[in-house]
């Protein structure tokens, strides 16, 4: 009799130690239901985000440790979660919202939100999207088995940008990519430190030359340019003014300084037979610079335009190597090498933070 009644107790305790492991493993029943888009794009019409999201979600069954059956429209019985979907535009990309919710007391929701750039969901971030909604389907399902609160909860995820290189895992855009918070980074014109390579004329970054910028606010970016002319090395600090901010094709007013470190050049003229150097120092020579441009953002990678004008600050800027008077050969090389007057540039560089 004793040892019947420890049989009995041990079942009971064994029972009460699996039974919120079992609740936990329960099938969670899900149903699309309303799909809806605001967006021409045959990529993105209402009936192709919908078989899009089914193949998602069919395909992250296979290896998701979420026990969920995704039910047909037909299916008789109802689903323990509902889900809806609704692509709209945000700007110049495309935003997919899903709506998660539960069809019993307490109603609770979740609301995932997704951006990205091309107008098609691809199979990978098809997949990538259908892993994030089981894991908060699933959430949902063992909040809802809780004892209720007071009031029925209703969460939202914030929104999520594809703007980071390719990557695997959960959190993905549609065409794979890895999703990132909303805080500024790059891709969308977003930038923290800008790296560049910049040919051009008569230019701050000379005629062949690099370029660092460091975005303080959206609005304001510090540059330092550098690079070697015709009067020598130059380097210069610069600040840039965005009016639209970070946008992917961002418009901007530049104003700064360019030192010309000076340097010596050199002509050889012969006469009767005799020849002869003459040697010019180009001194220190500061330039103020005013220019206009814009810089277009492509993933990493941003391309950058400008136009504009040098004054130069100093006029008394050379002299002759035995104080004689420039000849013609002097003067025409002074001329043309001075740091003045119209200047351009094309700048290819990265974004690296």
């Amino acid at each position: 009799m004793r040892s019947t009644a420890l049989r009995m107790r041990a079942s009971m305790l064994l029972a009460a130690t699996l039974l919120p492991f079992s609740a936990l493993a329960d099938t969670v029943y899900l149903q699309l239901k309303d799909v809806g888009s605001d967006v021409d794009a045959a990529g993105l019409a209402a009936a192709t985000v919908a078989e899009r999201t089914r193949y998602g979600i069919e395909e992250a069954l296979k290896t998701s440790s979420t026990q969920a059956i995704l039910m047909d429209p037909q299916h008789e019985g109802a689903p323990d979660l509902t889900l809806s979907a609704k692509v709209t535009r945000a700007g110049e990309k495309y935003r997919l919202t899903y709506l998660l919710s539960t069809t019993h007391e307490p109603v609770r929701t979740k609301t995932l939100s997704y951006e990205f750039v091309n107008p098609s969901l691809s199979d990978r971030g098809s997949v990538a999207m259908a892993q994030a909604l089981l894991s908060e389907a699933q959430k949902l399902e063992t909040a809802s088995q809780e004892t209720p609160v007071a009031a029925a909860g209703t969460e939202e995820v914030p929104l999520v940008q594809a703007d980071a290189p390719a990557a695997e895992g959960p959190g993905q855009d549609s065409t794979g990519r890895e999703l990132e918070s909303e805080a500024p980074r790059r891709g969308g014109g977003r930038t923290n430190l800008d790296l560049g390579l910049a040919l051009g004329f008569n230019s701050p970054s000379g005629i062949f030359g690099g370029e660092l910028e460091f975005r303080v606010v959206p609005k304001l970016g510090l540059n330092l340019s550098a690079g070697t002319g015709a009067w020598g090395f130059r380097v210069g600090p610069l600040a840039r003014l965005y009016p639209l901010g970070e946008a992917r094709t961002s418009p901007f007013l530049e104003a700064g300084m360019s030192f010309n470190m000076g340097t010596k050049s050199t002509s050889t003229l012969t006469f009767d037979g005799e020849t002869e150097e003459f040697t010019t120092e180009k001194l220190l020579t500061p330039v103020a610079t005013l220019a206009v441009g814009m810089r277009q953002s492509m993933g990493p990678m941003y391309l950058g335009l400008r136009v504009g004008w040098g004054f130069r600050l100093r006029e008394d800027n050379w002299r002759t190597s035995d104080g004689r008077d420039p000849n013609l050969f002097d003067a025409l090389d002074i001329g043309t090498s001075q740091h003045g007057g119209f200047l351009c540039s094309v700048t290819l560089g990265v974004s690296v933070f």
